[in-house]
């Protein structure tokens, strides 16, 4: 299977294209526009996400609500056509803009931050979701929550993710979660950004998902190369966060009678594949970049030290990535999974994979 993603920050939208997906897989669509919205209406975002109301249109690939096996088509249209800002050629520190000018040999950063902008992760949201209905037939979940802002962390492990009607942070820690909100509040009044913590769940997948014999197909190596597109996250656990400072006879996962485990600091991976355990992903996202006040820079125009003039931003995005991080994760899962089962209708694939589901299942026993 393919997936590729065009589009800018402005103008038409964005595109996404997945090729190889098998027939007759009927795509709940409404439930795609709805986790569009918990991506723009978590705490902490900014202005931008006043001005879009994003939905997702499939244009190809569907017959009657159910995929045809043709590749699918999505696109979702921009509101806001044209950048908010004029021609500038001052880079901002800790963005894609002065080594993308120097590689493509541009002279206004907006052309860089079309793309590079993370508004590009509305479509990863999206094919996410599709990818989330997907393993949800087949008996998998995924799901994430938020871990710890700007210092404050919650070592509660939630088992959903939490109702942003309750949660406004998809903290499940409602103690902790009041006082981050506070924290942001204060971070948006000093004009600065908060970063944190993130963590991803997977429920339900049999061992042996992933190999041990080629190193890009590692499970780990799918689902760290898709968590680290996501802009703002700098750091990608599996499992234990605080396994280095234990010692090894206290780290390992014991296998007991029934090949059960009572520890799980492997986080449900190893030797690149599925043990059979939760599989549990920690990520620490930096404090996006993107400053009320200047930042020191240079004008490309003059070579001089200047400063980055300030357009609109968010003060806090951890909330987000949670959305965009289950999105990723599911999207890799379901792509590892065709790739093992293949089929060219689903029932093919689901047949095949229920199948493998029952041989793991006896060897257990």
């Amino acid at each position: 299977m393919k997936i590729m993603t065009s589009g800018e920050s402005h103008g038409y939208g964005f595109y996404g294209i997945i090729e190889g997906f098998p027939s007759h897989f009927k795509i709940d669509v409404e439930r795609i526009n709805s986790r569009l919205r918990l991506r723009q209406s978590v705490f902490g975002r900014g202005d931008r996400m006043k001005i879009e109301d994003d939905k997702v249109e499939i244009k190809t690939g569907l017959w009657n609500g159910e995929t045809t096996g043709s590749p699918i088509t999505f696109f979702i249209p921009n509101r806001s056509l044209t950048p908010p800002n004029e021609r500038t050629s001052i880079p901002r520190p800790g963005h894609a803009d002065l080594g993308g000018m120097m590689k493509f040999d541009f002279d206004d950063t907006r052309i860089i931050t079309e793309r590079a902008s993370a508004r590009r992760t509305v479509m990863d949201v999206a094919i996410g979701e599709f990818a989330s209905q997907f393993l949800e037939s087949l008996g998998i979940k995924v799901y994430g929550f938020t871990k710890g802002i700007g210092g404050i962390e919650t070592n509660l492990m939630a088992d959903n993710e939490p109702e942003i009607g309750k949660h406004p942070l998809l903290c499940p820690d409602k103690k902790a979660e009041e006082k981050m909100i506070e924290m942001i509040n204060e971070a948006y009044k000093g004009g600065y950004t908060l970063g944190g913590k993130v963590t991803v769940i997977v429920k339900g997948m049999p061992a042996g998902i992933g190999t041990f014999t080629q190193r890009q197909r590692r499970l780990t190596s799918v689902i760290g190369r898709a968590l680290f597109d996501i802009p703002s996250v700098k750091g990608v656990i599996f499992g234990d966060e605080d396994i280095w400072k234990v010692k090894g006879y206290e780290g390992v996962d014991s296998i007991f009678e029934g090949l059960r485990r009572k520890t799980n600091h492997a986080g449900g991976i190893e030797g690149g594949m599925t043990n059979g355990q939760d599989i549990v992903i920690h990520l620490i996202a930096k404090p996006i970049s993107t400053q009320k006040k200047g930042v020191k820079s240079v004008d490309l125009d003059t070579m001089k030290e200047s400063e980055t003039t300030y357009v609109r931003s968010d003060t806090c995005v951890v909330g987000a990535i949670v959305i965009v991080a289950t999105a990723v994760v599911a999207t890799a899962v379901m792509n590892e999974l065709i790739d093992s089962f293949g089929g060219f209708t689903f029932e093919d694939l689901k047949g095949n994979f229920s199948s493998y589901r029952r041989r793991i299942d006896e060897f257990q026993k």
